[in-house]
């Protein structure tokens, strides 16, 4: 009797209880299509590093990068042409009469930024400086992407590279939420092409939803020596460089093979680093030059000194660039070399706030000037902060590339069409489910009381 009763409430419910469910599946929270949250993410890529060092002085300087990060809705993409590291910071100090700074930080290399939350989110913006080619943009999806390109150079003679493409993302890219970097190099030749290696490709990337798994790798298309191209091991390419390193040796480089590997949550990938080693072809060749201008160096320098102290910084420079070709120090180049992290976004008490900029993840202490930071530089004063590099184990890298390098590397990355993964409360569900809710309620009421008006009937009549 009391479920006949209230058979007008069962009913409401029942047309209820079909609203909500053909909502809930027609919605796209159910549907799979929203269920990752932006969480935050960070890639770094890097082209070429001139690391002459002295002691434990470097004075590196880093050419074609290019960082993507972001968290919650906030994106940020920032290609550089180059990052002068120490030197940039040196050059930019007020000088040693008090005034101007030899080079101040507005005169360098600037970045090519872009913010989802600025004016103009979600367009591509592009920028040439110093003969790298730099496109970034950064949307709420939230989407980063920033691609540097530059053509080759260095001396036919002894060392030559050809062009690199340096490509970063982060955020959402087709439903998951992943951080992805790329290196590529078209050639790096040595010795007048006596060793010449090609295609040389740089890859991190660390996914954390739907599903979380990270990968890295490092791989070569081609390896000549001595004209004769060399047969690469399919399972792993990059071990025929041990063979390389045997041909460069008389020629004063060696090379370390770059290793791939997961630590703290991060995805690195080294860049392939070549050392200026003890040569006695070129000792034979340079020791002369050195052995009579050492004599009169310190003689001539002090003067310049003297002259104009604001002469001191470049003297410095140019003592670490010579010690490291002198054999005093050391001369490494790093090229290529790639980072890549995402993760969730750890949530704390409300008193200690989450504020509106990404505090995006920072990477390990590296080779690039300036303290560690989520994204950046030091030499330039860039708002992302200073880039890590793989640690010790190797700096991230970022190139950029001539036209044919930017078509075949550039294209894989750039084209990929970030999807929403953002969702909002409310709408027709909450505006169902709360009708329905006070519905059910006004009918229950209205239903118990009619059913106690009839008992208080029944006992009237019994009576």
């Amino acid at each position: 009797m009391q479920v006949k009763a209230f058979r007008r409430t069962l009913a409401a419910g029942a047309v209820w209880a079909a609203a909500m469910g053909g909502l809930l599946a027609a919605s796209p929270s159910a549907s799979g299509q929203e269920s990752v949250e932006p969480g935050r993410g960070n890639a770094y890529a890097q082209g070429v590093k001139v690391d002459p060092r002295s002691g434990r002085l470097s004075f590196g300087i880093t050419y074609g990068m290019a960082l993507a990060g972001h968290q919650n809705t906030i994106a940020i993409a920032e290609a550089r042409s180059a990052d002068l590291g120490t030197i940039g910071t040196t050059l930019a100090a007020q000088s040693c009469t008090g005034g101007d700074p030899t080079l101040p930080k507005e005169d360098q290399p600037q970045p090519l930024e872009a913010r989802s939350n600025e004016e103009g989110a979600g367009e591509e913006q592009v920028g040439s400086e110093h003969g790298v080619e730099r496109r970034v943009v950064a949307s709420t999806e939230p989407y980063a992407r920033a691609v540097a390109t530059a053509a080759g150079g260095g001396d036919p003679a002894a060392f030559e590279i050809g062009g690199t493409t340096s490509v970063t993302e982060s955020g959402i890219v087709d439903g998951k939420r992943l951080a992805r970097a790329r290196t590529e190099v078209q050639r790096l030749a040595f010795g007048g092409g006596q060793v010449v290696l090609k295609g040389l490709r740089w890859e991190a990337v660390y996914q954390t939803a739907p599903t979380e798994e990270a990968s890295g790798s490092f791989t070569i298309d081609g390896l000549e020596i001595a004209g004769e191209r060399i047969p690469l091991p399919e399972d792993n390419p990059a071990a025929a460089l041990e063979e390389a390193n045997a041909a460069l040796e008389p020629l004063g480089f060696r090379l370390r093979i770059p290793a791939a590997k997961t630590e703290s949550g991060i995805q690195f990938v080294d860049p392939l680093r070549i050392s200026v080693i003890p040569s006695t072809t070129r000792e034979t060749a340079l020791g002369p030059v050195f052995n009579t201008v050492s004599p009169v160096r310190e003689s001539v320098f002090d003067a310049i000194i003297e002259a104009d102290c604001r002469s001191a910084s470049l003297i410095s420079v140019l003592d670490i660039v010579l010690n490291s070709i002198t054999g005093a120090g050391s001369l490494n180049l790093e090229i290529g070399g790639v980072t890549a992290t995402s993760d969730d976004i750890e949530l704390t008490s409300f008193l200690g706030g989450l504020g509106g900029a990404p505090s995006l993840p920072p990477l390990p202490q590296g080779t690039t000037g300036g303290a560690s930071g989520s994204l950046g530089s030091g030499g330039t004063g860039s708002s992302l902060g200073t880039p890590g590099t793989p640690g010790t184990p190797g700096t991230a890298a970022d190139p950029g590339s001539s036209g044919s390098a930017d078509e075949s590397g550039g294209e894989e990355l750039a084209d990929a069409t970030p999807i929403s993964a953002t969702g909002s409360r409310g709408g027709a569900l909450a505006g169902v489910g709360l009708g329905g809710l006070a519905m059910l309620a006004a009918l229950a009421a209205a239903d118990r009381q009619k059913m106690r008006k009839a008992q208080r009937s029944v006992l009237l009549e019994s009576f």
